[in-house]
């Protein structure tokens, strides 16, 4: 974990979107899906959307290798998961595939295997972008720690009601911290604020 703080050129970019399109579309999915069907979370469909923003700018996903820049092929997302044993990060392999309801599958078994202490090696590498998520433990913002090789690790905040201005009126609305940290020695500052800012789009614009 130091690696990514003293062999990288961290730098960490954070953002405000208006999550009011996401909790709509959850609550929708909520209606839609048997009793059944696991209902996606809020990390779930964040990981679908950052995993179509990776295919749409894949600038972030990448590495520095051997003294220069390597961009992946395919799209892995680690996921961070609390344990009791410390934290793992199981992977959702090629999650741009993926719908959100697919990919809400692949998390529940990969949490309740790390819980348990069941996860192989194989689900905790290979991972080509990481999220971490502490919005459950009610924060709003912070700076997550690069997972070397990766270029970047995007951190989430939890959905807070406050007021928000659409089209010059103030209203009662939820808003969602980003904040990304990337190696600033794959990418500069303005891709991946432009990264941040597509995802930030997509979020709010999320529909069925």
């Amino acid at each position: 974990m130091s690696a990514g703080v003293h062999q990288a050129a961290p730098v960490t970019l954070t953002t405000k979107v208006d999550a009011q399109s996401l909790v709509v579309y959850r609550e929708r999915l909520k209606k839609m899906l048997s009793d059944d069907e696991p209902v996606p979370g809020y990390n779930d469909v964040l990981i679908h959307l950052v995993a179509q923003t990776l295919r749409d700018q894949p600038e972030l996903n990448a590495c520095w290798y051997r003294g220069g820049i390597h961009t992946y092929s395919a799209i892995h997302i680690a996921t961070a998961v609390d344990t009791s044993g410390g934290l793992l990060a199981p992977v959702v392999r090629h999650a741009d595939q993926l719908s959100a309801m697919e990919i809400a599958k692949i998390t529940r078994q990969l949490i309740d295997q790390a819980r348990a202490g069941k996860l192989t090696q194989s689900q905790l590498s290979g991972a080509t972008f990481t999220i971490s998520n502490l919005g459950m433990f009610g924060i709003d913002a912070f700076t997550p720690i690069l997972n070397l090789p990766q270029a970047a690790i995007l951190g989430i905040g939890r959905i807070v009601q406050e007021p928000v201005v659409r089209e010059g009126r103030v209203e009662v609305g939820e808003t969602l911290s980003l904040s990304l940290t990337f190696d600033h020695r794959v990418t500069d500052g303005a891709p991946a604020a432009r990264w941040l800012q597509r995802l930030s789009q997509k979020i709010a614009s999320l529909q069925d």
